[in-house]
């Protein structure tokens, strides 16, 4: 066998794994790698990868340990298995330790699994049947840090501790998309910042609103991978990506509206407060124009004050249609057009078009101006066929709020049939209806039933008033 020293080794293999790629290699080709091309070292190492696999079946977590860290510091590149069915391995043995020093050992090795796996994710990418992304790694990280540090820090853990690792995937994700982040995942991290927010005393509240917005993001980009495995004709695992993903996000959206974080006047008077902080930071108007807008605060004097200011710094289609609500309100109809339409031309892309549509479909909704939400959304449709579905969805709460129940169904069913991302939400919002419809049609029964009773009373007084004779 070669004979290569700790420290040597581990500088062959911090200087040079960040660039390698192991793509249509062997085995006995990355083991090699590390402990050099050497019969009786890969034999070893071989040996010590059956016996991890194997000890991993049996649950033997102790054992599975000492065969981890030894391919873990001489072969990590062998497979990827260590990275994945190492931190349950650690939760384990955390779990079954009952001395603390030693808890917190295996607690801070893990940790250190999951940044070894971070930093060589690109070589173990290269050859893995199927590719992790960053957000994958971050989201199985913040979920194990979530489960064990409590157990390890007792008295000292802190929630904020589990948020950041939380809140780190959710960005990453969100910024570069991800495959193996769960349902479950995205609405724990919601219910630690829910349960910060409420700790906190509502202190927390506009990076709150963010979090809504950022989990509820994530949750619509997860489902789109439903949307893709539909298109190439994948049914079951479309259903089982709804199923997955769907829940949560109405979780989420149920938890949020539950928490009185949304209360418009306080949002006002937050955003008043902040405004002569953030009137030349183009980003920080942007952003809280965004949440003003999600939090149905974009009617206020102060939305209104941000989209001026925004556009002023510089313009882009939110502050334009911040602008265009402005016109709108003041009566200005030829106004409100041209910031509309000024939104439409500022985006770079029909896609983008599209969604800009959208948004311009919930402010007219707002005012209560149907007829040009409708049109809105239409004209979304014919900037990107791939928003039908949800353009379906706005028309039937369109039509819901005109008291077109029957139109409303309709359109329920179609943005399901059109998109399999909104088909939970368009379901809820056509079973409400049909609740509804069902309230009003037992009423209207009961009414008629108690005003055919009032008849037969009035028709038997008036008997018996007139001397019994008809």
């Amino acid at each position: 066998m070669k004979k290569l020293t700790l420290a040597m080794l581990l500088a062959l293999i911090g200087a040079t794994a960040m660039a390698q790629n192991f793509e249509g290699s062997t085995i006995e080709e990355r083991i090699a790698f590390s402990t050099g091309d050497n019969e009786d070292s890969i034999k070893t190492a071989k040996g010590y990868i059956t016996m991890f696999q194997q000890t991993n079946a049996n649950k033997d977590y102790q054992d599975m340990y000492e065969n981890y860290k030894w391919i873990k510091t001489y072969a990590p590149f062998a497979q990827n298995g260590i990275y994945t069915q190492g931190p349950f391995m650690f939760y384990n043995l955390i779990n079954a330790e009952q001395d603390p020093v030693k808890r917190r050992r295996y607690f801070d090795e893990m940790m250190e699994l999951f940044e070894l796996r971070q930093k060589n994710l690109d070589a173990l990418n290269s050859f893995a049947k199927t590719k992790s992304t960053l957000g994958d790694v971050l989201s199985v990280k913040a979920e194990y840090y979530n489960w064990t540090a409590p157990v390890v820090l007792g008295q000292n853990f802190d929630l904020r501790g589990s948020y950041k690792n939380f809140k780190e995937a959710i960005d990453m994700v969100n910024e570069q998309g991800g495959r193996e982040i769960t349902g479950s995942f995205l609405q724990t991290f919601f219910l630690v910042s829910d349960a910060i927010y409420k700790a906190t005393k509502g202190g927390t509240r506009e990076q709150y609103l963010q979090d809504y917005l950022d989990s509820k993001d994530a949750c619509e980009k997860m489902l789109q991978l439903a949307k893709e495995a539909q298109a190439e004709g994948d049914t079951a695992r479309a259903q089982k990506l709804v199923a997955t993903y769907d829940a949560p996000l109405a979780a989420i959206e149920q938890l949020f509206a539950a928490s009185g974080a949304a209360d418009s006047a306080q949002l006002i008077a937050i955003y008043t407060k902040k405004f002569d902080g953030y009137k030349n930071d183009i980003n920080k108007l942007n952003s809280s124009l965004v949440l003003m807008q999600q939090n149905d605060c974009d009617e206020s004097d102060i939305y209104y004050q941000y989209a001026e200011a925004a556009y002023a710094l510089q313009p882009s289609y939110t502050s334009a249609i911040g602008l265009a609500q402005k016109a709108q309100k003041d009566g200005e109809s030829a106004k409100m057009l041209e910031y509309y339409n000024k939104a439409l031309e500022l985006a770079t892309s029909d896609a983008r078009r599209g969604i800009i549509c959208l948004n311009i479909c919930n402010g007219l909704t707002k005012s209560k101006q149907y007829t040009g939400a409708m049109t809105y959304a239409e004209k979304a449709i014919a900037y990107s066929p791939d928003l039908t579905g949800k353009a379906y969805l706005k028309m039937a709460n369109i039509n819901t709020l005109l008291g077109q129940y029957n139109e409303a169904i309709a359109y329920c069913s179609k943005a399901s049939a059109a998109d399999i991302t909104v088909s939970g939400s368009a379901d809820r919002l056509k079973a409400n209806i049909q609740k509804a419809q069902a309230n009003q049609a037992a009423n209207a029964a009961a009414m008629k039933a108690y005003n055919d009773f009032k008849a037969r009373q009035k028709a038997e007084e008036d008997f018996w008033s007139g001397g019994g004779k008809k």
